[in-house]
């Protein structure tokens, strides 16, 4: 695994980018289609003991799931599906309090979608979307549901309707760089719902490790068609994750949901946590999303800490278009010029994310939303 080191002197970052990496297309398996299952248990809360009390810098015991998922990346690496290895990628970070992350890599493409490829894996049936065709060798394994009281991993299998595809990113930003996309997505009506967002969180709580981190995207002007979720390895916690939360609702010592903001750092954003019911988390920030994808808002998701914290990254309209990606909103930059790379500064990495901020009265209307369903659904 790469991990960013501090570094001594003046150093940089990339200029933002005016596209995403988010999935252009819509992608669907076909009926047959044999892959590595994994199966969950029915139960959500499953797996929190194994990262109680964890610190992102602590050494934990891999779980099965992150096991096998990093183990199938990495023989994807070994036979060459990506356009580049990311773990030579020179990494550092930026001078000043914020810490945020710079990567150098020429060779990222932050317009890329997965590759059509006229192989493989054809839609389930009629769509009014297109399809991007993923070749069998870019599936990791599929992640479901199962009866069992413990996990079950089967060797091959019939990829269920139900369950989640772990795809490889072959432009990938980071270590174990995955693309989950959910079998059905083609039939969901929105591009986000609370049984996507509730699988999707499981997964997180299943592989039990504090580097997993989850993004989301939306943004309909830029990226009308389709979105799903990417998932990465990022050794080190981001710069959103280090700065001190003010609270906005509830009692952070209570079994609820508790909303905070953080506090200096130039995107106004705001994090819903909760110690032990992880569904009302879900059907809270999903609500949340739900009226904000009504109001064709920009947002972005980063779901950290085994699932049990949620960052909201709401971005201001733009008509051009131009917003910053999940792991941008975070922290994390990547730059493809070594000299926008050795001269950027916190300032310029500030003015980027400042720019795409809600400014006071937006942001105080988000919170007062978030509070008025928050309470509607805790009471």
């Amino acid at each position: 695994m790469v991990s960013a080191k501090q570094l001594e002197g003046g150093y940089s970052f990339v200029k933002a980018s005016s596209g995403n990496e988010q999935l252009k297309f819509h992608i669907v398996p076909t009926k047959g289609t044999k892959v590595v299952l994994y199966q969950l248990t029915a139960s959500l809360a499953r797996g929190l003991a194994a990262c109680d009390g964890l610190s992102i810098n602590e050494e934990a015991k891999q779980s099965l799931l992150g096991a096998l998922l990093l183990a199938q990346w990495e023989d994807c690496s070994s036979k060459g599906r990506f356009d580049y290895d990311v773990t030579s990628c020179e990494t550092k970070v930026i001078c000043g309090g914020k810490k945020f992350f710079a990567q150098l890599n020429e060779k990222w493409n932050s317009n890329s979608p997965t590759p059509i490829e006229n192989q493989v894996i054809q839609p389930l049936g009629p769509s009014t979307r297109k399809n991007v065709k993923i070749h069998r060798e870019d599936i990791l394994l599929c992640i479901a549901r199962g009866d069992n009281e413990s996990s079950v991993l089967i060797s091959s299998a019939l990829a269920p309707q139900d369950g989640t595809l772990v795809v490889i990113n072959p432009n990938p930003i980071e270590y174990g760089h995955v693309y989950l996309v959910p079998y059905d997505f083609c039939h969901q009506v929105k591009m986000l719902d609370k049984r996507s967002l509730e699988y999707i969180t499981q997964i997180a709580v299943e592989v039990a490790d504090c580097s997993f981190r989850v993004f989301y995207e939306y943004a309909p002007l830029a990226n009308p068609v389709a979105a799903c979720f990417q998932a990465n390895f990022f050794e080190n916690a981001l710069p959103v994750e280090l700065l001190e939360l003010a609270p906005v609702y509830g009692n952070v010592l209570d079994k609820g949901v508790h909303i905070c903001e953080v506090t200096g750092y130039p995107l106004k954003t705001l994090v819903f946590t909760s110690n032990e019911n992880l569904k009302l988390l879900i059907t809270v920030v999903m609500e949340i999303c739900s009226v904000l994808e009504e109001r064709n808002a920009v947002f972005s998701l980063l779901i950290t800490d085994c699932g049990r914290k949620i960052f909201l990254f709401p971005q201001a309209q733009s008509s051009s278009a131009v917003h910053l990606s999940a792991w941008e909103c975070a922290g994390y930059f990547i730059f493809k010029k070594a000299l926008e790379f050795d001269n950027t500064s916190e300032d310029e990495i500030s003015k980027i994310l400042a720019s795409v901020s809600l400014d006071d009265g937006a942001f105080l209307a988000l919170k007062q939303l978030c509070g008025s369903i928050a309470n509607k659904l805790v009471f």
